[in-house]
């Protein structure tokens, strides 16, 4: 009993995370919404990514509410080695959506966001899939939020049929087109 207890809490934390860290919780809350339609959520306790999802919020958290109506909009069976984070961190900027890069000096960089994609892309050699999961809400600095980003290896979804990762994989690319169109209108 008590290991479905637990399984149940690791489910509901999964999908509800704490602002209580953060000092800029309202600018990060909006972050968050601003690209919440393009960046899918992973759930590690139910092996799913969530691409369509209501967020709300309470004074010191968000909650993530997938749609139960659109069951297309959720991939099953995405076992936990697939998702591998990368240091990205996407933040507002002036010009719309920032990523902030650690380069191989060790140095951190600011790119926009189309730039540091396709750097991405060309180390990956292939589609950057990126997802966001518990934790990935966090400062940037004092007054700026930021999104840690994963990459999600369809390659490492051992469970899932080659046609399971190819959907998969176009619905995210699509989704990440779509942020890479719409970045210059998401930043402060």
């Amino acid at each position: 009993m008590a290991g479905l207890r637990e399984r149940k809490l690791a489910i509901t934390a999964d999908l509800h995370w704490s602002l209580e860290e953060m000092r800029a919780k309202e600018l990060g809350k909006q972050f968050l919404l601003n690209l919440s339609e393009f960046l899918p959520v992973y759930s590690p306790a139910l092996r799913q990514v969530y691409s369509d999802y209501d967020t709300y919020f309470t004074k010191t958290s968000v909650v993530i509410l997938p749609d139960p109506a659109d069951f297309t909009a959720t991939y099953s069976h995405i076992p936990e080695k697939s998702v591998k984070a990368t240091g990205l961190l996407l933040h507002p900027t002036p010009d719309g959506v920032g990523v902030n890069l650690r380069l191989k000096n060790q140095k951190s960089r600011t790119l926009p966001l189309e730039t540091a994609f396709q750097l991405v892309r060309k180390q990956l050699r292939g589609p950057f899939l990126p997802v966001v999961k518990r934790g990935d809400l966090r400062d940037f600095d004092q007054l700026t939020p930021c999104l840690h980003l994963n990459a999600l290896a369809l390659g490492n979804a051992d469970t899932l049929s080659r046609f399971e990762r190819i959907d998969i994989a176009n619905a995210l690319e699509e989704r990440v087109e779509e942020l890479v169109l719409a970045a210059h209108l998401l930043g402060v």
